[in-house]
C-alpha cells in the first residue's frame, strides 16, 4: 500500500481564517479554507486492491506541504470537496430531464496544529498587504500508510 498524495494547485484564501484560536489546556489550532483553482490530482492509489484492516489510513497521518515540498502543517483534520454546477435539459418527447456538467470548484478546508507557528500564516497575510501579490499557494496533503 503506498501513501496517499493530493495535489492541490493555485489555492488561494476563502472565507474565515482562525489567525488565532486559543484554549487553556488545549492544542492551539487554526482552521483554513482554501479555493482550489486547477483540478486537484490523485498521485499515488491509497489502495492496493487486497484490503487489510491494519493498513486503514487514519486521520493522524495527514501532514501538509507547500508546492516544493516544505513541511507547512501537521493537519490531522482535512477535507477537499468538488461542488459541480449542473444545467437541466428535457429533449423533446422525453419525461426526463438530463444533468449536462457546467462548472465545479474545488474548496480545500482544513484543522492545522500549530507546530511551526507563522509559516503559512504569514505567506497568506503578506498577500493581503497593499500592493502585494495575491497568495497562490499549492498544497500537497499526504495519508501515510501502514504496512
Amino acid at each position: 500500500m503506498a501513501d496517499g498524495r493530493y495535489i492541490f494547485r493555485d489555492c488561494v484564501p476563502d472565507g474565515a481564517i482562525d489567525i488565532v484560536n486559543v484554549t487553556p489546556g488545549e492544542v492551539v489550532q487554526r482552521s483554513w479554507s482554501f479555493r482550489v483553482n486547477a483540478p486537484p490530482e490523485l498521485i499515488e492509489a491509497l489502495d492496493g486492491g487486497v484490503f487489510q484492516p491494519n493498513h486503514i489510513i487514519r486521520g493522524y497521518d495527514g501532514e501538509l506541504y507547500d508546492g516544493e515540498g516544505n513541511f507547512l502543517a501537521e493537519v490531522n483534520t482535512f477535507q477537499a470537496q468538488i461542488n459541480v454546477t449542473n444545467t437541466d435539459y428535457q429533449a423533446a418527447g422525453e419525461k426526463i430531464s438530463w444533468a449536462i456538467p457546467q462548472s465545479y470548484t474545488v474548496t480545500l478546508t482544513f484543522t492545522e496544529t500549530v507546530i511551526k507557528d507563522a509559516r503559512l500564516l504569514q505567506k497568506v497575510i503578506a498577500g493581503l498587504q497593499k500592493g502585494s501579490p495575491d497568495a497562490r499557494l499549492n498544497f500537497m496533503g499526504v495519508l501515510h500508510a501502514h504496512e
